[in-house]
């Protein structure tokens, strides 16, 4: 496999439109792709836009076979295949060795969601462990994996999901106690070429991934010239002219933000436990309504899942927009935003790149959190908008970005002055 080859750009910057254009004047003889997106939209875009190929879609059907069944019969036939994030992150042996054996470059849309915390009852390891259905190995790396005993591999029991997650040795042990589901990082490796079309990398979970894992990466970027699209190295990326954006982007200042002076304000724990909320939701709904006379068709607004209720502004149930939002060009026309939140890493997934000794920027992961989101709106157009976001950390983390570059600096030891080996698909 090439080295990973991050295409990192701001939203707008044409990172799909350099895959697109990539994949039209790629040879259908000498290279296969696989396209990865979050949302359903963007495949019909790409099918529509790809003239010299022909993409499918894994479906399911009357037979009972399974998007991935049918995901692995398109591999085996080397077709040209366009999915979602939430199949691809089924992936497995017999999807790696297939992957492989086509010799298939992935294009991937946004970053995945790589590593998750495994919910299990506080008895249920030691249960598993006492019964002998699993076992702890050791990586070199100091990882630990669960392992599931293969003499008890047809054992059909309330616990199949770590059955089968232990059997793909996706199941990795933390602190005597905890399990975490990590994607198989040998799919990557599976494959010819990979490209990420993302932003911010740098503070992105699916790089604590790489790193925990020793996948190198090089960063790109993206410029548009008179022949179209092109790749270049990130030292030589188009700078980044953020005056006409800070222009465009009128942030709330004044005592409705009061409610977030502390770090911690707003974040997850402060919501649920907070008496407080009743008053973000008085201040969202006047700073909509008063501030800004908003209405449910331009605005959008957003904050944690379980604190929707507590904090949703007065006639504006319909204009939410979940927090982990990315990749969408649904709410282009919006322009009246309120950011209700304070983003953290989850503690337990923090502590377990931590752990290992990879180094974690929780400021420029929230910050890159917080920029998808707001970058469904027109904004992503060039359009002024407005914005509320009470949490001080995480407006001060905004200012900051739009006024310096200092989130935008590779990580320490990322490839930044080399072209892709295969940047023209020639």
């Amino acid at each position: 496999m090439d080295i990973i080859n991050i295409v990192d750009a701001p939203c707008g910057y044409g990172k799909t439109s350099w895959a697109i254009q990539a994949m039209n004047e790629a040879s259908p003889q000498s290279h296969k792709f696989i396209y990865v997106t979050p949302f359903l939209d963007e495949i019909a875009r790409v099918k529509e836009s790809v003239k010299c190929r022909t993409f499918y879609s894994p479906e399911t059907n009357d037979k009972g076979e399974t998007k991935l069944i049918h995901l692995h019969k398109l591999l085996t036939e080397g077709k040209d295949i366009c999915t979602t994030h939430a199949l691809f992150q089924m992936a497995n042996n017999e999807t790696r060795k297939l992957l492989q054996a086509h010799k298939y470059t992935l294009i991937l849309d946004e970053v995945l969601n790589v590593i998750n915390q495994v919910d299990l009852k506080k008895h249920s390891l030691v249960l598993l462990k006492d019964a002998g259905a699993i076992y702890i190995v050791a990586e070199e790396n100091g990882i630990k994996y669960v392992r599931w005993n293969e003499c008890k591999r047809d054992y059909d029991t309330e616990y199949n999901d770590i059955r089968n997650m232990a059997l793909t040795g996706n199941l990795m042990y933390l602190d005597e106690s905890i399990l975490m589901w990590n994607f198989p990082s040998n799919i990557f490796t599976a494959f010819k070429h990979v490209f990420i079309l993302t932003y911010l990398f740098k503070g992105q979970q699916q790089r604590y991934y790489y790193d925990l894992h020793d996948l190198k990466y090089r960063y790109l970027s993206v410029e548009h010239g008179e022949e179209g699209y092109n790749l270049v190295p990130y030292e030589s990326r188009p700078i980044h002219i953020k005056e006409t954006l800070r222009k465009s982007i009128n942030i709330y200042e004044g005592n409705l933000n009061d409610i977030g002076k502390s770090r911690t304000a707003l974040s997850s724990t402060w919501l649920k436990k907070n008496e407080n909320t009743d008053l973000l939701k008085k201040n969202a709904y006047n700073y909509l309504t008063n501030k800004v006379k908003a209405n449910n068709s331009n605005t959008l607004w957003t904050t944690y899942k379980d604190s929707m209720k507590k904090v949703q502004p007065r006639n504006f149930k319909d204009s939410f927009l979940s927090v982990t939002s990315r990749a969408t060009n649904e709410h282009k026309e919006k322009y009246n935003l309120a950011y209700l939140v304070n983003r953290f890493m989850f503690p337990i997934e923090q502590q377990f790149f931590q752990r290992h000794s990879v180094m974690v920027d929780t400021d420029t992961w929230a910050l890159s959190e917080l920029i998808q989101w707001v970058w469904r709106s027109r904004i992503r157009e060039g359009k002024q908008i407005n914005l509320y976001i009470p949490s001080s950390r995480m407006r001060n983390l905004f200012y900051k970005y739009l006024t310096s570059d200092d989130f935008e600096t590779a990580p320490v030891g990322a490839i930044t002055n080399q072209y892709s080996s295969d940047w023209n698909f020639s």
